[in-house]
């Protein structure tokens, strides 16, 4: 692994696997593999398999500790980091991974201990041991908002290990979240530099490269990558994105995805791509409904001719109602009524989904701007949301959009409801209809929601966490644009809210959050605004405790009438783990 050849890596450990199933420590080692191959959920089965063969094992716990952290589940990471440690106190590795995990769950003085203790170890250790110190004295300056000393910590683990690839693209990610893209591409040249014949380390630059939007090296990284696995779905279906993104050339793009459809008959991702360039760059809506009804083979079918198809534009429409009844879930906790979906608003969104993914090599989509559409922009349908809705059709209404990059459309509604702005146009009480879009591309993923509001009066107070809800996450780790709590140290307590009919005139008067001894929280407040959708949120500066019960008391005025609200809910016993997002442009509001 450390001489960049993964593939290799991983081709030994599964032997020794298969020669030796029962061998605790191979299968943690594996996990460690796949976890830098960025194959997360692949790397935590594998740690479990380490933990259920040698439970109190210090390593496995040591490698599950990281594996737990890099999968979003810090809670657990910060639990086994405990029991490595006392498990093996004498390894850096131990030390420097729980102290990770305290950094993430915000126990900032606890990691400073545990990264000093590895530090001392690691003098007598190796290159990996002490590049992992400074890599993790970089992620706690980086939760404490010091970028600086994160990057300089970062350039140190670099240089204790110069030729291992991965430091190269972790300098790349640090500087892609910063905005740094200049400085992203010149990490990734080098890292160019460092990858040998290895097909899914091409692929990972290529990753880290397009979330960079450096689409030069993107397409070279997935070009060697093809020329080592020339049958590859994955690289072919994102060397048809780069086709429309770098070199504008739907032509290319077409016959890309339909060497990865060839490739991979069940590639639904291929597919919809190629259903959206035929639509809406081709603007062959004839084609488009073809290649949608007679292409993706259903899952379980070989290269052979599918007797059915899949119906990709079905598929969309069946995702749009998992978002919906993830949505009607969550208002019903509040106490809200259901919504129901728009066919036209589905069109308006799914459209700008795609378009995201035909403009990604502007610089203009980033951030705030990913809502947003140029009229110079491959497959442009109008410049904001209200236009678009009215291009396919719909009625001139208020209307809203949140955006983010999650897996599936159930995590995409939850990862808004746990946020702030972005709960706020989904718990309106006058909400009437919305729809949903999304795209899918390797590891490009992007998921529109748009909101149709009647503006109406209901004089209803809607809070969230609701009255007596349970299993509320613990909390907020900030991964939202803009940013709720600028100057906070992530993570912090979850938010708590109540939002107020667009129109009216409010004002707080006292918000209190009390854990169960009566204590008031300390936290940041957002009184009610425009930007807010006239509601209020209060974030604990720190996480709330799980297995907790909490009271929230809120008194106010609505125009000019004053009002108090009490309640109470309960967070989660076990580890809840707060979502992260899958790109450097985070989730947008």
């Amino acid at each position: 692994m450390f001489q960049n050849r993964y593939a290799a890596a991983t081709t030994q450990l599964q032997d020794l696997i298969k020669a030796h199933p029962q061998d605790a420590k191979d299968h943690a080692v594996y996990a460690l593999v796949l976890n830098y191959e960025t194959k997360q959920k692949a790397a935590l089965d594998e740690a479990k398999k380490a933990q259920s063969i040698a439970p109190h094992d210090g390593f496995v716990l040591t490698i599950l500790t990281r594996v737990e952290d890099w999968n979003d589940d810090v809670q657990s990471a910060a639990r086994d980091g405990a029991a490595a440690v006392k498990a093996v106190p004498d390894s850096t590795l131990a030390h420097v991974f729980y102290g990770e995990a305290l950094a993430d769950v915000g126990q900032y003085a606890d990691a400073q201990t545990q990264l000093k203790k590895g530090a001392d170890l690691a003098k007598k250790g190796s290159d990996y041991d002490k590049a992992e110190v400074d890599r993790n004295w970089a992620n706690y300056y980086r939760d404490k908002k010091d970028y600086p000393q994160a990057l300089a910590h970062l350039k140190l683990a670099a240089g204790a290990q110069p030729k291992w690839v991965e430091r190269l693209l972790e300098l790349a990610r640090f500087s892609i979240a910063r905005q740094d893209l200049s400085g992203a591409t010149q990490f990734l040249q080098r890292a160019a530099t460092l990858s040998p014949d290895d097909a899914g380390l091409r692929e990972q630059l290529g990753e880290v490269a397009l979330f960079a939007q450096d689409y030069d090296v993107a397409k070279s990284a997935y070009q060697a990558a093809l020329q080592l696995q020339p049958r590859s779905a994955l690289d072919l279906r994102l060397l048809g994105d780069i086709a429309v993104a770098k070199d504008k050339d739907p032509t290319t793009a077409i016959k890309d995805e339909r060497a990865a459809i060839a490739a991979q008959p069940t590639d639904q991702e291929a597919g919809a791509y190629l259903v959206a360039v035929l639509r809406y760059l081709n603007k062959d809506e004839t084609a488009a409904a073809t290649a949608a009804k007679g292409t993706v083979a259903p899952t379980g079918v070989g290269a052979a001719p599918a007797a059915t198809y899949v119906d990709l534009d079905q598929a969309a429409i069946d995702r749009q109602a998992l978002a919906l009844a993830t949505v009607n879930r969550y208002r019903r906790l509040a106490g809200l009524a259901p919504v129901t979906s728009s066919t036209v608003i589905h069109q308006s969104a799914l459209a700008h989904a795609f378009y995201t993914f035909f403009n990604g090599a502007l610089a203009s989509i980033r951030d705030l701007g990913i809502h947003k559409e140029e009229a110079s922009g491959q497959g442009y349908v109008g410049d904001n949301v209200l236009t678009r809705a009215q291009h396919f059709g719909y009625p001139q209404r208020s209307m809203a959009e949140v955006i983010t990059h999650r897996t599936d459309p159930a995590a995409a509604v939850s990862d808004w409801i746990d946020s702030v702005y972005h709960r706020f146009p989904i718990l309106r009480a006058d909400l009437l209809e919305l729809g949903y879009g999304d795209a899918y591309l390797g590891p490009m993923t992007v998921q529109v929601m748009d909101m149709s509001y009647r503006e109406t009066t209901t004089g209803r107070v809607i809070l969230y966490p609701a009255d007596n809800q349970v299993n509320v996450p613990t909390a907020f780790n900030g991964n939202e644009i803009p940013d709720p709590a600028p100057n906070a140290a992530y993570p912090i307590g979850y938010p708590v809210s109540a939002t107020f009919d667009r129109n009216a005139k409010v004002a707080i008067t006292a918000f209190h959050l009390r854990d169960p001894a009566g204590t008031d929280l300390p936290g940041i407040s957002l009184p009610p605004t425009a930007e807010t959708e006239n509601s209020f949120a209060f974030l604990a500066n720190t996480p709330l405790q799980p297995g907790t019960t909490y009271t929230a008391e809120l008194t106010y005025t609505i125009n000019g009438v004053a009002g108090k609200r009490t309640w109470h809910f309960s967070t989660a016993a076990g580890p809840t783990p707060t979502p992260q997002s899958q790109t450097a442009s985070e989730l947008k509001p």
